[in-house]
C-alpha cells in the first residue's frame, strides 16, 4: 500500500512539474509575443551626422558642400565596375513615405534589385508597395544620369578617416515603377532619384546619410507621381531611405525627436499609428508574376 501511494506521490509531483512548466512557457510565449508586437521606434541618422561634424562647426554654421560632376568617362570609370543593387534593394525593412495630397503614409519594399548586364547605369526592380492596407506589386527601372564626388567641408576628417571612408558619392536619376495593370487600382509611378553612396577601404559601398546633399541626407530619394492605368490621373509622392531626415519639410511638426522618433499625433491618423516591427507585409509571397 505504501508502495502504491508512493508511486502515486511520485506521478503527482511529476504532473505538477510538467504543468508549471507548460504554464511557464506559455507564459514565455506569450512575454516574447507582446515584445514583439510593441512599437519600434522609427529611427533617423540626424544623430549620426551630428556625431561626424567637425566640433569646430555649429549647426548655425554649416556649410555647403561641394560636388564636383563626372563627366561620361568619368562616371562610367566608377559604375562599369561598381554593382549598387545592395544599397538600392530594401533589406529588413520598408522604406516610408507620403502619397496624395493629404500625404497619406506610403510603404515600398524593393525586394529585388539587379544590375543591367549590359548599361551599367540600368537597374531593374521587383518589389511592392502599400497604401491604407492594400499591397500591389510592381516591376520597373532606375537609371542614373549624372554622378557627382562630394566633398563635404563640415566632416570631422578625423572621424571619416577612422571609418576607412574613401569617397563620398551623389547620383541623380529616374525611376519608372509599374503596377499590375490588371489590378483594379493600378498605375504606374515615376520621378526623380537622388542617391548617396560611399566607398570604403575594407568594407563594401555602403549608403551615405552623414552629409547635407540635395536629398538632405536621406540615403536614397524618391519624388514624384502615381499615374493611374484607367483615369490618366497623377498623385505626387515621395519616399525615402530615411524620410524623416527631411518629413518636417514636407508637413510642419511632422516628426518630433532626434534619434528615437516621434510622430506628431496630429499626423498620426495619415497612417502612422500602426507601425510595428513584426509586420512583414512584403513577405506574403516572395515572387511577383506579371
Amino acid at each position: 500500500m505504501k508502495k502504491h501511494l508512493s508511486q502515486l506521490t511520485f506521478f503527482a509531483v511529476a504532473f505538477a512539474l510538467c504543468l508549471f512548466g507548460l504554464m511557464q512557457c506559455t507564459q514565455k510565449a506569450a512575454q516574447q509575443t507582446e515584445k514583439e508586437t510593441e512599437p519600434t521606434p522609427l529611427m533617423t541618422h540626424a544623430e549620426g551626422a551630428d556625431t561626424l561634424r567637425s566640433e569646430d562647426i555649429a549647426e548655425s554654421e554649416i556649410k555647403p558642400i561641394n560636388l564636383k560632376w563626372l563627366n561620361s568617362a568619368g562616371m562610367h570609370g566608377l559604375l562599369d565596375t561598381l554593382d549598387l543593387s545592395d544599397i538600392v534593394v530594401s533589406h529588413d525593412w520598408a522604406e516610408l513615405g507620403f502619397y496624395g495630397e493629404d500625404r497619406y503614409k506610403i510603404e515600398f519594399y524593393f525586394s529585388e534589385v539587379t544590375k543591367d548586364e549590359k548599361d551599367p547605369f540600368l537597374y531593374h526592380i521587383v518589389g511592392k508597395n502599400r497604401h491604407k492596407k492594400v499591397v500591389s506589386e510592381f516591376k520597373g527601372t532606375l537609371h542614373i544620369d549624372s554622378l557627382a564626388q562630394i566633398s563635404d567641408p563640415n566632416l570631422d576628417t578625423e572621424e571619416v578617416g577612422d571609418m576607412g571612408v574613401q569617397r563620398i558619392y551623389s547620383a541623380n536619376g529616374k525611376f519608372t515603377l509599374a503596377e499590375d495593370s490588371l489590378k483594379k487600382y493600378s498605375g504606374r509611378f515615376t520621378g526623380k532619384m537622388q542617391m548617396d553612396f560611399a566607398s570604403y577601404d575594407k568594407a563594401p559601398t555602403e549608403t551615405w546619410f552623414f552629409s547635407e546633399t540635395p536629398n538632405q541626407g536621406s540615403g536614397i530619394r524618391y519624388d514624384g507621381q502615381w499615374t493611374s492605368y484607367k483615369t490618366g490621373k497623377s498623385k505626387p509622392v515621395i519616399w525615402s531611405k530615411d524620410l524623416f531626415r527631411f518629413a518636417n519639410d514636407i508637413l510642419k511638426d511632422f516628426s518630433i525627436g532626434e534619434r528615437d522618433v516621434e510622430i506628431n499625433e496630429k499626423y498620426r491618423k495619415l497612417g502612422w499609428d500602426n507601425f510595428w516591427e513584426n509586420e512583414e507585409w512584403w513577405a506574403e509571397s516572395k515572387k511577383v508574376t506579371m
